[in-house]
């Protein structure tokens, strides 16, 4: 029985479970149970967040960042605590690798809090509150597009007249080819620089949160910068693809034009500027972000939902033409560009008017949106030396419209006044006479165009947002009424011209008729179905039978014939004393942009303003 007893006692016993001690499996199980609490509690916590719009970047990031810098602590200072940090080794006390990962990893979580904290200071993109943010990027946005089609334009231009180069590649230029070339890179030049100043504006993008808390601003700053970056690699290795082979086509683009503030060596500062190898880095890395954005954030709903659709289409449109060229033709071009460094020392910025010009203009140029420098008091002053007919010239600056144009002057006006002031400046003889013979009644002007134009007569009677309307322009809009507030900017003056009041009331009829055309990007003067500015005062004012008028020359630019408004000014200053004088002075508003100011200046200063730098703020 002992034996018995003994053995059922040493084997197994009946009804019970026997475990082998597994440690290894039980520490899986036991770090996998642990790591799934803290899961299930890290998704609670991200729900909660979530539900209540917590932005991840930066508010969820720098929590997750400062919860394993401590935890990582934590970890230290216990190793530390119970002596297990360091072991004995033949060569004594050593610091334990995990501690030493630990302590590494501590140091790289800091480093990424700080750049994380970095990365979220204030700038003029992340500051805009919601409602001016897609204010100012549905402008930017439009003005783009304007500016890209503009430099395509100038581009068929230069590729059809360069198959006319010939052979001879070394040849000599021809006056006409000079002229040619010089108002197409003058023309490129300034639509770059409009297109640069919205791609450095955009450049914060990743400063706004990629989830859902900020994810239409992330990732419509991020399409609107990554399309001018690729509007300007791409028509830039076009342009120069086209002159690169004619060394005295380059060798003339590089001389300096003092007349439009471009300095020596500016072809060469170009191809530095937009092919070197920084610019194919920064294209290949904006590609690989469409991608993750495409199908890690649902990009392409977010534009749809956005209205801007066309923008991921362009960027698309524009990286499957910059892939068209050879891996070694791109290769080479960013080479070449590089090596430009070596041959002439200049600043990174190839702007020429003042080194530094477009960062400062990408920095400041949205800090003044819908703020203008004349202030209301100013233009009601101004108001009260304004007659009827009077052709207005204006600038904005940092507002860059009609960039192609050169000159300080960008923008033409023609000022009509308010209904008041309108019926009692026509209250005469001759328009009475003139009204007659044109419809057989004694009427007024005013009854007139209420008869010819009756909705947009009304449309003038009545203003806008309690201005009366006193001005009709051609902008981005089109031809229209606007009121002076919307019409003034930075700087305004104000010519008359010397002609009789029935003259000027037919240039009002003139452009009446004109109004709700569209705006002409083509600045095309030979047709009227789309005006720009300058055009609408040149037809209103254009002599024809039984019409007086203005004979103002037009300038060849690019093939075409067109009417820059500084050409306005300088017809006025140079033709002041002789036989050819057309206006009077009547007022200038001139600005110190670096003070903030503007002011009532003198007619002697209005007779050089179109001598002034294009960048007026670069001259301050």
């Amino acid at each position: 029985m002992d034996d018995h007893k003994t053995n059922s006692e040493s084997g197994p016993k009946q009804g019970r479970l026997s475990i082998k001690p597994k440690p290894r499996l039980g520490n899986f199980l036991y770090y996998l149970g642990l790591t799934t609490l803290i899961g299930g509690l890290g998704a609670a916590i991200g729900y909660y967040a979530g539900a209540y719009g917590i932005r991840w970047l930066p508010t969820m990031l720098q929590i997750l960042l400062s919860v394993c810098i401590v935890s990582l602590f934590l970890i230290v200072a216990g190793r530390l605590t119970e002596g297990s940090a360091r072991k004995h080794t033949e060569k004594g006390l050593k610091v334990r690798r995990r501690v030493v990962f630990c302590i590494s990893l501590v140091s790289l979580l800091i480093v990424a809090r700080l750049a994380v904290f970095w990365t979220q200071q204030a700038c003029p993109l992340t500051s805009l509150p919601p409602e001016q943010f897609n204010e100012v990027f549905i402008s930017d946005m439009d003005n783009y597009k304007q500016y890209d089609k503009a430099i395509d334009q100038y581009l068929v231009t230069l590729e059809d007249y360069s198959n006319r180069f010939g052979p001879d590649k070394d040849r000599i230029l021809t006056p006409d080819e000079e002229r040619l070339l010089r108002d197409i890179w003058l023309g490129m030049y300034n639509y770059a620089v409009a297109i640069d100043q919205i791609r450095i504006f955009y450049e914060d993008w990743y400063r706004f949160d990629p989830s859902r808390a900020q994810a239409s601003f992330h990732q419509r700053s991020f399409l609107l910068t990554f399309a001018a970056e690729l509007s300007l690699y791409e028509k830039s290795m076009r342009f120069i693809k086209l002159v690169s082979e004619y060394p005295n086509v380059v060798k003339f683009l590089n001389t300096p034009f003092p007349d439009n503030h471009l300095g020596k060596g500016s072809y060469n500062n170009f191809t530095r500027q937009f092919q070197g190898a920084r610019d194919s880095s920064r294209v290949l890395a904006g590609k690989h972000y469409l991608t993750w954005m495409e199908t890690a954030l649902k990009g392409r709903q977010v534009a749809k939902d956005n209205n801007c659709t066309w923008l991921m289409e362009k960027v698309k449109l524009q990286l499957a033409l910059i892939g068209e060229e050879s891996t070694v033709d791109l290769a080479s071009m960013s080479v070449k560009s590089d090596l430009q460094i070596l041959k002439q020392a200049a600043g990174r910025i190839w702007y020429p008017a003042q080194k530094g010009v477009a960062s400062l203009m990408g920095n400041t140029r949205v800090r003044r949106i819908g703020k203008y420098l004349i202030t209301y008091d100013q233009q009601e002053e101004m108001d009260k030396h304004l007659m009827p007919g009077d052709i207005l010239v204006s600038r904005k600056n940092w507002f860059l419209s009609n960039v192609g144009l050169p000159g300080f002057w960008p923008h033409a006006i023609l000022y009509i006044g308010s209904v008041d002031k309108f019926d009692e400046y026509f209250t005469d003889a001759q328009v009475s006479q003139w009204l007659k013979e044109v419809t057989g009644n004694d009427i007024t002007l005013s009854d007139y165009l209420q008869s010819r134009f009756p909705t947009r007569w009304k449309r003038y009677t009545i203003g806008s947002e309690n201005h009366p309307y006193r001005v009709i322009e051609s902008c981005k809009y089109g031809v229209i009424l606007n009121t002076l507030p919307k019409a003034c900017g930075d700087y305004m003056a104000a010519l008359r011209p010397k002609l009789t009041k029935k003259a000027k009331a037919q240039a009002i009829v003139e452009a009446f008729s004109h109004l709700d055309k569209p705006y002409d990007y083509n600045f095309d003067f030979a047709t009227d179905h789309a005006l720009v500015c300058t055009e609408l005062v040149w037809r209103s004012y254009r002599p024809a039978q039984g019409k007086e008028g203005l004979t103002i020359p037009l300038k060849n630019i690019a093939g075409r014939k067109t009417l820059p408004a500084n050409e306005i000014v300088k017809h006025y200053a140079v033709n002041k004393e002789t036989d050819k004088s057309q206006f009077e002075f009547v007022y200038f508003l001139d600005a110190v942009e670096n003070e903030g100011k503007t002011f009532v200046s003198t007619e002697n200063a209005l007779l050089d303003s179109y001598n002034r730098v294009k960048w007026s703020f670069a001259a301050e």
